[in-house]
């Protein structure tokens, strides 16, 4: 379409248009609005921000060096320190049994409160503290203090819940509480075999068996290395490694349960007749030294320990408690003599009752003289005056090599804890006089403990033969089981001297029967005290030394020492009965529970009894 040119009158330039667009109007359009003010910025100022933003950059960029590779390890160890950790485990402690495997101690998984603090709501931990406190029997003061505690992760706050306890504690569904199993020691038997058994606090064990094999009681800790959420539970899909634990030793001690009845019943009924302090009874074969019995009074239950005196739990009469063996110890001195062929059994010494020596007056119990007498008639009639003159006869070097040979002023190597040496001035020691070595004759100036005393006698039994006395017959690691061998110790007398000195205890049991029979058939001169058999038996009146020098006047130890049946004797025993308030010689008191001691334990070995060993009106 043509055009039409035509120049503005105002601007001189040229309009151009089409022909036909005569319609558009310039007067309608908007004004033009006004350019907008350009502002314009210093070179360098622009070059400080930029020089700003680079710094910032730059320390970003010098952090992320810092922490992605100076500090990696470190940081990467952290990191895996929240979540990555290594748990012990541990292992389930060794149980103890008798020889017929009657468990006597044994763990048993019992549920614990413990508390993470910062899991608790701290408002109401006054509140929770107060109601633990009346379940668990604490001081509320003490379980606030673990619920508020700001610097442990994981603290106890109950240990060994009985089941009631621990599910009236779930039902409280309160954070931060959480209860966890653990093992508790427990005795199925209670007080039975207690201070042979002894017992465990939360470090291990304290005193008798438990504290001998502590460490093989234990067992070996394991370890499981794993990835833990934050409530301590292992993450499943997380790699882990587990090292398991190794469960403890079970051990299977010599304990024949019948026997240790026995014992038990026999001394509770002694002290509680006579209101006696205590006491012992020890039972042991002689052919191989295991313990087949061994009580004290008085008695604790291991379960409850420390309701009872440390002195009560943490020892063992039997090994752990030294006094002076008195008459008893006579069977000693005339071995002595007679293996180191001072005299023989028909060499006779004068028992005038009282004799003086190193200006002290040394007498009898009774004071009375008995005559002249061989080492036969020493121990029938318990002559002291007779005893010291033996001892003259032997001299001190012989005399204490053989109460050394016995094993006496050492330990037996029982595998009990807490066994004392025993205390004996031997000659050329520092301690030794020779009043104390005339004393020593009849037992008094020498401590010895309870097992020593029946382990010298059980030798005596056996030809001479001294065995070490044991009480763990069995120890078993997993499947592997190993058998305690019997050990010969020593021979301190030959077999004839020790069949001279049997003869000799055969008729000193004979002479006290009548304390068990007299009453029975009105008979009271010498018979069999266990009839059928032939026992040896010596008594003993322990005199007991008190501080600041000197014997207490008014009480003593009552003992019986002796083996059956003589010449095959399958036992050994000793009763020892202390401070009996009714007898002033023990005598009276010991050999009635030594009498039924032995009685029973033939009947148990069903041992064949001679009708001719049967004395009048006894059955």
């Amino acid at each position: 379409m043509p055009r039409h040119r035509s120049i503005d009158k105002h601007t001189g330039y040229e309009n151009y248009r089409m022909a036909t667009r005569t319609t558009t109007r310039f007067d309608s359009q908007p004004p033009l609005a006004a350019a907008p003010t350009r502002v314009r910025l210093s070179r360098w100022r622009i070059n400080v921000v930029l020089l700003i933003c680079m710094l910032m950059v730059g320390r970003v960029v010098l952090r992320l060096g810092e922490l992605q590779v100076v500090r990696h390890e470190e940081l990467r160890a952290k990191a895996f320190a929240e979540i990555d950790q290594q748990i012990t485990l541990q292992p389930t402690r060794g149980t103890i049994t008798d020889r017929l495997g009657n468990v006597l101690a044994m763990d048993v998984d019992r549920e614990s409160l413990w508390v993470i603090p910062g899991q608790v709501d701290q408002e109401r931990a006054p509140r929770v503290a107060l109601t633990l406190s009346a379940l668990v029997g604490k001081n509320p003061q003490e379980i606030l203090a673990a619920l508020s505690d700001p610097d442990h992760y994981w603290l106890p706050v109950a240990r060994w819940l009985e089941p009631k306890v621990a599910e009236q504690i779930e039902a409280l569904d309160e954070p931060g509480l959480h209860l966890v199993y653990e093992p508790r020691r427990v005795y199925p038997q209670g007080p039975f075999a207690a201070h042979l058994i002894g017992a465990v606090n939360a470090n291990g064990g304290i005193s008798g068996i438990e504290l001998f094999f502590d460490s093989q009681l234990k067992g070996i800790t394991g370890t499981l290395q794993a990835e833990f959420d934050g409530a301590q539970n292992p993450i499943a899909i997380a790699p882990s490694h587990t090292v398991p634990p190794r469960n403890g030793l079970n051990i299977q001690t010599t304990i024949d349960p019948l026997v240790q009845y026995v014992i038990e019943r026999e001394l509770k009924t002694a002290v509680e007749k006579h209101n006696a302090d205590g006491g012992s009874i020890i039972v042991i074969e002689p052919r191989t030294g295991a313990i087949r019995g061994m009580a004290s009074w008085p008695p604790f239950d291991p379960n409850n320990y420390d309701a009872y005196p440390p002195e009560v739990f943490g020892r063992n009469p039997a090994v752990s408690n030294l006094y002076e063996p008195g008459s008893t110890f006579k069977m000693i001195t005339v071995s002595a003599g007679l293996q180191s062929r001072a005299f023989t059994a028909d060499t006779q010494v004068n028992d005038t009752g009282t004799i003086y020596r190193y200006d002290q007056s040394l007498s009898n119990w009774n004071s009375g003289a008995n005559g002249m007498l061989d080492p036969g008639g020493v121990i029938y009639y318990s002559s002291n005056v007779g005893a010291l003159q033996l001892n003259e006869l032997t001299g001190p070097e012989k005399f204490y090599k053989t109460v050394a040979d016995f094993g006496f002023g050492r330990p037996t190597g029982v595998e009990l804890g807490g066994e004392e040496l025993g205390i004996v001035n031997s000659w050329g020691s520092p301690t030794y006089n020779d009043l104390n070595f005339l004393t020593n004759a009849y037992g008094q100036g020498i401590s010895v403990t309870p097992l020593q005393m029946v382990t010298a006698a059980a030798a005596i039994a056996n030809d001479g033969v001294l065995m070490k006395p044991y009480v763990v017959e069995r120890r078993c690691e997993a499947e592997t089981c190993t058998d305690t061998e019997p050990t010969v110790v020593g021979h301190p007398i030959e077999p004839g001297v020790a069949w001279t000195v049997r003869r000799m205890m055969v008729h000193s049991a004979n002479h006290y029967a009548p304390v068990v029979w007299g009453p029975r058939t009105g008979d009271y001169s010498d018979q069999w005290l266990i009839p059928g058999y032939q026992v040896a038996a010596k008594t003993g009146t322990s005199s007991i030394p008190i501080e600041g020098g000197g014997y207490d006047p008014s009480y003593t130890i009552g003992s019986v020492l002796g083996f059956a049946p003589v010449d095959d004797a399958r036992y050994a025993v000793l009763v020892k009965i202390d401070r009996p308030k009714d007898d002033i010689w023990g005598v009276g008191t010991a050999i009635p529970v030594f009498y039924a001691v032995m009685d029973e334990l033939l009947r148990y070995e069903r041992i064949p009894p001679d009708p001719s060993l049967v004395s009048p009106g006894q059955q």
